[in-house]
C-alpha cells in the first residue's frame, strides 16, 4: 500500500509471532511447514496477548499480530512511518475509493489524458503513451558539441521476442535488429553502431565524440541539474491491440518522439509556468545528508526539482482534487495511493530495458540521479506501471484483504486461497488501559526510549530496527514527507516541522553526527525501556543484519547491557526473491532472528575455546540444512550466520566466559570469530 525501505517477509514475522506466543498444541504442527499454516488458518487466535513493536517501520509485525488477534503497541519517530501503518490497518469501505476514481475522472479525466496521447506508427491512430524516454545533455568544454548522455543505445527486448529495439546514436530513430549485441545499421540515416558497446556516458564519466578528453559528469553540474531532451516514446494502441498486429505485442510497442509527441510536451511546460504556484507543490530544499548529497551534487537542489514540469503540472492537479475532497476518511487513503504514486512519477526514475517496465526511484535504498529519466503516464494507463489510479487500486486490493485475509497454498502447481478468521481491522486506543480492555492498537509517533506503559505488561517484543547505517530512514522519507506535509500539516502535529526530524533516529549517519557509540547508545535505550515493559517469561525478537563483525559486536553489547541473552538464532530469507537489493552476488540475502529472554538467573562459566568450536559446528549445520531446504548461500550470509551463533553462546554464558581464569570480552570475541570465519569456516564449507 507504500513504499517502505528493507519491509520484511509478513510470513516470517507471522512465524515468529506464533512461535512466540502460541500456546502448547503448537507443537503438533511444527513439523511440517503446511501443517503449521493449517494450524494458523483455522486454529491460530493469539486474543489476550499483546506485543510490543518499538521500531515499526513499515508495520509488519503490527499487521501480522492484528490477524493472529493480538493487541499491539507500535511506534516509530518517523511521521511518515506512522501514517503508512495508520492507514495500512484503517479499515475503510472499498467501494468508497472507487466511486472517487470514477469522480476523478469525470473532474479531471480529460485535462489529465490529454498529455499522454501520441499516434501509433503502426495504424496512425490515436495511442496512449506509457513510458517517455528523456535523456540528459551537456556541452563539451573542448569543442562545444552537445553530448547526450547515453550509457547504450538499446531501448528494449523487441515487442515481438524477435529481437532488440534500439536507437540510432546520430538521428535517433528507433527501430528493431536482430540483437543489440551486434552491428546495426540505422534504416533512415545508414549509421552504423553497436547498440550495446556505444557510449557517451558510462562509470560516472562523459565522452565526447570528437575524442576529447573525459570528464565526470559531476564536473559539469553547477547550480541546476542538467537539461534532457525526449527522445522515445513506449506505447499502448487498443486499435492494434484488438487486431492483434503482430509487430506489436498486446498492443504495445516503441517509437521515436514525433512532432506531436514534442508539442505536447512544450505544451505542458507552459500550462505548469502558467499555473504553478496555483498547484500544491512543495518548495522544500533537499538538506544535506549521506543519501541525499548524491542528487546535490547533481544540482538539485530542492525536492520539486526532482520533478519534470509535465510530472508536477499533472501531479500538481491531481494533488490539489484530492485535497479539495470533502470526506477526509477517504482523502487520507487518496494521499496515501498519491505518495506512493510519486516513487515512479521522477527524474530519478530508470527503465529496465530487460523486462519493459520502469523502476522506481529507491530501487536502492538511495537517491541515484538518472542520465535516462523515464517519466511515466502519471495518471492513468491502461499498460505499465506508476499511474495514480493503479496505486489507488492497490489500497482498495489491500483493504479488500485485510477486510478478508487468506493465505495462498500450493499443491502440485495450483493455488488455493485458504480464508483466516480475524480481519485486519484497527480500533485505534490514546493509552494503554484503553488498548487492554476496548482496543487493539496503541499507535505512536514519537521515539521509544521512554514508552508510557506499565512494567511486565506485553508478551512479546518484535521488531526490525534499524541495521546501523545500512538505510538512511529520515533522508529517503523526505521524499514522501514534504507532499504529504502540505495535506497532513494541520491534522497531525508529527507533520508540522519542515523535514522528519532525525535526532533520536537510532542510525549511523556521519552527517548527522552519530556513529557507532551514538547508535549502541540510542539502541540500548529503546531495548532496555522495551525489556522493562516486557514480562518476565516473555520473548524479545529482532532480525539482524549486517557486513561488519564490529557492527555485531555493538549488537551483542546492546543485548547484554539491555538486560537480555540470546536463547536462539535462526536464519532467514530477508527480502523477497525479486527485490533489486539482491540482484548484486555481494549483498547479504539472508536475515539473522535473534531470539533474546531476560537474562534473571545466574550462568555457567564457559570456556571460550569450547565456544568457539560450538560456534564452527552449529555454523556448517546450519549452512548444511539451508541448502538442503534448496537456499543459495553466499560468503557473507555464512559469515553473518557465524556472528549470529557467536552472539548466542556468548551472551548465554556471559560474564562468565574465559580462558582459562581470564575473561573474554565482546570485543575479543568478535575478532576471534571472524579470525575463525577467515582460517578455518571457508576452507571447511569448500569441502
Amino acid at each position: 500500500m507504500h513504499k517502505w525501505w528493507a519491509r520484511r517477509l509478513g510470513s516470517i514475522f507471522r512465524a515468529i509471532l506464533l512461535y512466540s506466543l502460541a500456546d502448547d498444541t503448537l507443537s503438533q504442527w511444527d513439523q511440517n511447514p503446511h501443517n503449521l499454516w493449517e494450524f494458523f488458518s483455522k486454529n491460530a487466535n493469539l486474543e489476550g496477548k499483546i506485543v510490543l513493536d518499538p521500531m515499526m517501520g513499515g508495520g509488519t509485525t503490527v499487521v501480522e499480530a492484528l490477524r493472529l488477534g493480538c493487541k499491539v503497541v507500535a511506534g516509530d519517530l518517523n511521521p511518515v512511518s506512522w501514517f503508512v501503518v495508520k492507514k495500512q490497518i484503517e479499515d475503510i469501505d472499498p467501494d468508497l475509493l472507487k466511486t472517487a476514481l470514477s469522480q476523478l475522472e469525470l473532474d479531471l479525466g480529460e485535462e489529465l489524458r490529454k498529455y499522454y496521447k501520441t499516434t501509433c506508427p503502426e495504424c496512425n491512430n490515436d495511442a496512449e503513451a506509457i513510458y517517455y524516454f528523456h535523456c540528459k545533455e551537456l556541452d563539451c568544454p573542448d569543442c562545444d558539441t552537445i553530448i547526450s548522455l547515453m550509457k547504450n543505445f538499446y531501448l528494449a527486448k523487441s515487442p515481438t521476442g524477435n529481437g532488440d529495439v534500439v536507437i540510432c546514436p546520430e538521428c535517433w530513430d528507433v527501430f528493431e535488429t536482430k540483437s543489440a549485441k551486434s552491428r546495426a545499421i540505422c534504416p533512415k540515416c545508414d549509421r552504423k553502431f553497436q547498440p550495446k558497446e556505444d557510449f557517451s556516458a558510462r562509470k560516472r564519466m562523459y565522452h565526447c565524440s570528437n575524442g576529447c578528453t573525459p570528464r565526470k559528469i559531476i564536473s559539469a553540474t553547477t547550480t541546476n541539474p542538467l537539461e534532457y531532451r525526449q527522445y522515445a516514446v513506449e506505447f499502448y494502441c487498443k486499435s492494434c491491440d484488438i487486431e492483434k498486429n503482430p509487430r506489436l505485442k498486446n498492443g504495445r510497442g516503441y517509437k521515436k518522439s514525433d512532432e506531436r509527441d514534442l508539442k505536447l510536451l512544450e505544451n505542458a511546460e507552459k500550462e505548469f509556468k502558467k499555473i504553478r504556484n496555483d498547484l500544491p507543490i512543495p518548495d522544500t530544499r533537499i538538506p544535506n545528508g549521506v543519501e541525499t548529497r548524491r542528487a546535490l551534487n547533481h544540482g538539485y537542489t530542492k525536492f520539486k526539482d526532482m520533478f519534470s514540469p509535465r510530472q508536477l503540472l499533472n501531479l500538481g492537479k491531481i494533488f490539489r482534487w484530492i485535497l479539495n475532497h470533502g470526506d477526509w476518511k477517504i482523502k487520507e487513503f487518496l494521499i496515501l495511493a498519491f505518495s506512493n504514486s510519486l516513487k515512479y512519477n521522477n527524474l530519478f526514475a530508470k527503465y529496465n530495458a530487460t523486462q519493459g517496465f520502469i523502476t522506481d526511484i529507491f530501487r536502492t535504498h538511495s537517491y541515484s540521479p538518472s542520465m535516462s529519466p523515464v517519466e511515466a503516464n502519471c495518471y492513468d494507463t491502461a499498460k505499465g506501471r506508476g499511474s495514480f489510479t493503479a496505486f489507488v487500486n492497490l489500497v482498495i486490493e489491500g483493504k479488500e484483504y485485510c477486510r478478508q485475509p487468506f493465505e495462498r497454498v500450493f499443491k502440485k502447481a495450483k493455488m488455493t486461497k485458504i480464508y483466516t478468521k480475524i480481519p485486519i481491522i484497527s480500533k485505534f486506543s490514546d493509552n494503554f488501559e484503553d488498548l487492554t480492555t476496548h482496543s487493539n492498537i496503541l499507535l505512536r509517533c514519537e521515539s521509544s526510549e521512554k514508552i508510557n506503559i506499565p512494567n511486565k505488561s506485553v508478551d512479546a517484543v518484535v521488531t526490525d530496527p534499524p541495521y546501523y547505517g545500512n538505510v538512511m530512514y529520515s533522508e529517503l522519507s523526505n521524499f514522501f514527507y514534504v507532499w504529504l506535509r502540505i495535506a497532513l500539516k494541520d491534522k497531525y502535529p508529527h507533520f508540522r516541522t519542515e523535514l522528519v526530524q532525525d535526532e533520536k533516529e537510532v542510525i549511523e549517519n556521519r552527517v548527522q553526527g552519530k556513529g557507532e557509540k551514538e547508535f549502541l547508545e540510542s539502541l540500548t535505550q529503546v531495548f532496555t525501556e522495551s525489556t522493562r515493559i516486557l514480562k518476565d517469561d516473555g520473548v524479545f525478537v529482532f532480525t539482524f543484519h549486517h557486513k561488519s563483525g564490529e557492527v555485531w559486536g555493538t549488537i551483542l553489547r546492546c543485548i547484554l547491557d539491555s538486560g537480555l541473552y540470546v536463547s536462539a538464532i535462526y536464519p532467514v530469507r530477508s527480502e523477497m526473491k525479486a527485490s533489486t537489493h539482491l540482484y548484486d552476488a555481494s549483498n547479504i540475502t539472508m536475515d539473522i532472528v535473534l531470539v533474546c529472554r531476560k537474562r534473571i538467573k545466574s550462568v555457567k562459566s564457559e570456556g571460550w575455546n569450547n565456544i568457539r568450536h560450538k560456534v564452527k559446528q552449529m555454523t556448517l549445520s546450519l549452512v548444511q540444512d539451508l541448502e538442503k531446504s534448496g537456499e543459495s548461500l553466499n560468503p557473507l550470509d555464512i559469515y553473518m550466520m557465524a556472528f549470529g551463533k557467536c552472539l548466542e553462546l556468548y551472551s548465554q554464558h556471559y560474564p562468565q566466559v574465559l580462558d582459562g581464569e581470564r575473561q573474554i570480552g565482546i570485543k575479543e570475541a568478535v575478532e576471534s570469530i571472524r579470525s575463525l570465519i577467515s582460517e578455518n569456516l571457508d576452507s571447511s564449507l569448500s569441502h
